[in-house]
Order: structure tokens, then sequence, then C-alpha cells
């Protein structure tokens, strides 16, 4: 050995590089081998929780794709751009729709927004509504069906009205043979004050017929009045069929009917009225009417009655009692029988109602078994002196005529006779339209006795009738 050198001495041992793995390592490696193992198994625990939940993620995918296309074609389809077209070729005027959307509240529905037709009638909104069932087809491959179409509220004139029944017919081929019924919530008609009120229109598929017929109705309370309408052959008018009751007329009689019915044809320059009725606790009148406008409209007609109830009627004209001490001394009516006439009137205006209201009804009235309340007349005529004589009783005729002539709600009982045996009553009675009386009767006893006639004035009103010299 000599100092300086670096070479390491030689022993007897030999050092060895050889890593031995302890008991840490072993198991890493176990470990490892275990995951590896694990990896190349199906886990089929895991399958069965998650294989229902990707079934139903992937029915929502395919749900949300079908709907996504499905609105792609409704948004085309349905588009006022594709639907005004088709509307104005089915109907054979110009249609306009300014928008269209899909709602779903407060139900689903397709609402149409300012749906102008031949730019005479706008509806400001058409609401297209869809049911749970409706969808339902949809998803079945039938297309889109519908329920029933809504208008909003709408203000029409009685021309548009006409307008609109005459493209009824031709709403079979313009709407889809799902669309059941369309139905205007709220209708008012201007410058009619004889339809005024809110009105519910409504048209329904009649099998294959299609829309051939519109039912009209408005209430009140306890009155309601109803039209079923329909077109014309011509084209140009309509026939309707109107029932009411408790209706009050715009003009004439001041109360309700109990029972109004009429049947006819309207058109904007022309009114037929073929028959009607109107019923109450008086009887019935009914008649005919024919009105033409020529600038001013002209309007006749004929009205008749057989055994209308004069009391009834009078007593319709009286007001209500105020306490029942009234209403006992108002239970006999100034003039009671059976009245029977056939009649005409006649009446011109700018309107259809003052026309009416200004028309001039002449009929001879024959009244069996009459009676006149609030005086007797013979007793009367046998004390032409005295004043005190001419107040109470009542006074039985055999027979009565008179010529009524009314107007304006002005009635006039002119060349009015009576008899009652050998007593004769003649003169001229009228009621204003606040039905008060003014009139003079002439009475006499005949050739039974020597007496002069009486003169007997009328005053007061229909319900408190007063006579006097």
């Amino acid at each position: 050995m000599s100092y300086g050198s670096t070479e390491v001495p030689a022993t007897a041992f030999a050092i060895t590089t050889v890593n031995v793995p302890d008991r840490l390592d072993l198991r890493d490696m176990d470990d490892r081998k275990l995951e590896e193992d694990t990896r190349r198994r199906f886990d089929f625990p895991a399958f069965r929780t998650w294989a229902p939940r990707l079934f139903f993620i992937a029915l929502f995918a395919g749900a949300a794709f079908i709907v996504l296309e499905l609105f792609d074609t409704w948004r085309t389809s349905l588009s006022p751009q594709q639907l005004a077209p088709r509307l104005s070729t089915s109907m054979g005027v110009p249609v306009e729709i300014e928008s269209s959307r899909f709602a779903f509240t407060p139900a689903p529905r397709l609402l149409l927004t300012k749906v102008s037709l031949d730019h005479k009638v706008t509806l400001g909104e058409v609401s297209i509504n869809v049911g749970t069932r409706h969808i339902a087809q949809v998803f079945q491959g039938r297309g889109w069906n519908w329920g029933e179409a809504v208008v909003g509220p709408t203000l029409l004139t009685l021309e548009q009205c006409n307008f609109l029944m005459q493209l009824l017919p031709k709403l079979g081929s313009a709407l889809p043979n799902s669309l059941s019924a369309l139905r205007f919530t709220r209708v008012e008609i201007s410058e009619q004050p004889w339809l005024t009120g809110q009105w519910q229109i409504e048209l329904s598929r009649e099998g294959t017929s299609g829309f051939t017929k519109a039912l009209a109705q408005t209430s009140s309370g306890n009155s309601w009045m109803r039209f079923v309408l329909t077109p014309g052959e011509q084209g140009k008018s309509v026939q309707f069929q109107m029932d009411a009751q408790n209706w009050r007329m715009p003009f004439g009689a001041s109360f309700p009917m109990e029972q109004a019915i009429a049947s006819g044809e309207i058109s904007p320059t022309s009114l037929q009225i073929h028959d009607f009725s109107l019923g109450g606790t008086f009887g019935a009148v009914k008649g005919t009417v024919t009105a033409q406008f020529d600038g001013l409209w002209s309007l006749n007609g004929v009205v008749e009655a057989d055994g209308l109830d004069l009391a009834a009627l009078v007593r319709l004209l009286s007001p209500p009692a105020a306490n029942p001490d009234q209403a006992e001394a108002q239970s006999e009516a100034v003039i009671q029988g059976n009245a029977s006439f056939s009649g005409k009137f006649e009446g011109k205006g700018p309107t259809m109602l003052e026309a009416a209201s200004s028309a001039v009804f002449a009929a001879p009235v024959q009244v069996r078994w009459p009676v006149l309340n609030g005086i007797d007349l013979g007793y009367a005529a046998t004390r032409p002196g005295s004043k005190a004589g001419t107040g109470g009783g009542s006074t039985r005729f055999s027979a009565l005529s008179a010529v009524v002539v009314a107007s304006g709600g002005n009635v006039s009982f002119r060349d009015l006779r009576a008899h009652a045996g050998a007593l004769a009553a003649s003169g001229d009675v009228s009621m204003a339209p606040d039905h008060s009386l003014s009139g003079l009767l002439h009475v006499e006893l005949g050739a039974t006795r020597v007496l002069a006639p009486i003169r007997v004035a009328v005053r007061g009103t229909v319900s408190k009738p007063q006579f006097g010299r």
C-alpha cells in the first residue's frame, strides 16, 4: 500500500446492487393488479343503475328533437306569410294577418292578431285552442288538430255582420276539419239601439255540411234574446229566426214582452219579417213587417189581435203601486173587455229605428164585454145637474167600438161608440206618452127618457182616471 493511491483495498467481502422488494412493495403491486382486473370486468351493478337514466335521457332528447321539428314546421306553415294566402284562396276575399304566435298560458293556443277580411272587417285577436287530446294526436302523426277558435271583443256594424254571414258557407273549406267551432265571446252592434248589449255568437260544424248557420244571443238578468242566422239563397240577405223573453222593445210599448218570436230575412237595404208574435198576460199580437231603404227607410206592416185582455194591458201601462193600500185602489182597471183588431202602420226615417218610432198605426177595434170603471154613466145621465154624480161606480156596455190611432207614444181612441140598452156614449179620448188621459164623452139615454145629453170630461192617468163635467 502506498500513500496517495485512489484504489479501494481488496477485502474478503463483496457488495452487490440487487434491490429486494419488501412487504409494502408487494402489496402495492397486488393492488395495481386487482385494479387492472376490475377494469377489464363488466360492472353489472353500475349498469343497472345507469341504464334507466340513460334511456330516459335519450327519450327526452328524442322528444325534444321532435318538438323542435314540429315547432319549426308550425312556424313555417302557420306563419302569417303562409296562412293568409291559403285563407284568401279558400274564402275568396283578401285576408291579412299581422302576426301569429303560440302561447302556453293559460292554455295552449295559437294567437292571430289583427286578422283583416277584405279590408271591411278586422278581428283584433283570434285564439285557436289546442287541448291535451289534440297535442297527443300530433305525436301520433296525425298532424295539427285544433279545438275551437275564439274571437276576442269586437265592435261591428249591421253591414259588417251581413258581410261575415256571406262568408259563412266558405268557412268549411277555409278552416281545418278538426276545428269544430268558431265563437265570438263579446260582440257589440253599433248604431242599432234595438240590438244593444253584449252578444255571443257561435258557429258550429254540422257534419259534412260545414258551417251553415250562426247562433247569436244576449242576456241581461231574466231577459234574453236569441237569433239563428242562415245565409240567404241570393247571397246578399240573411235569414233569421228570433226568440226573446222579457224583451223590452226600443219603441212602442213601454213594458217588456214576456215572449217574442219572429222570422224573416234582412239585408243592408231591406227587412222582411214574414211573421212575428208578441205575447204576455194581455194575450198576443201578431203581424208582418216590410222595410226598404232608398235614401230613407220606408216601413209598413200589418198588426192584428183577437181577444186582447184590456184590463191586463192597462195594468202593464200603470206604474206599480207604492204601498198595498194603493194597490187595492188600483185593482180595477179603467177599462175591461176583450179587444180584437186588424190594422196597418207606415213610417219613414233616416234609420230603421226612427222609421219605426215615427210610424203611424191605425185600426178599427171591437171590444166584447166592455166595462168602464170609475163612473156610472147611466146614473150620471139621469142627474144632469149633479156634479157629484159623475164619480165612482162602473158602466157595463153591450158593445164598444173605436178607431185606434197610435204614433210616437200617443194613442187616440177616435169615433168611440158604446151602447148599454138605451144608453149611448160617444166621443174621443187620447193617452199621452206619460199615460195621462184627456177627452170628452157624450152620453144620452135615447127616447126612453126626455133628458138632454150630458158631457163627461176624461182626465187623470190610466192608473187614476178622473171623470167630471
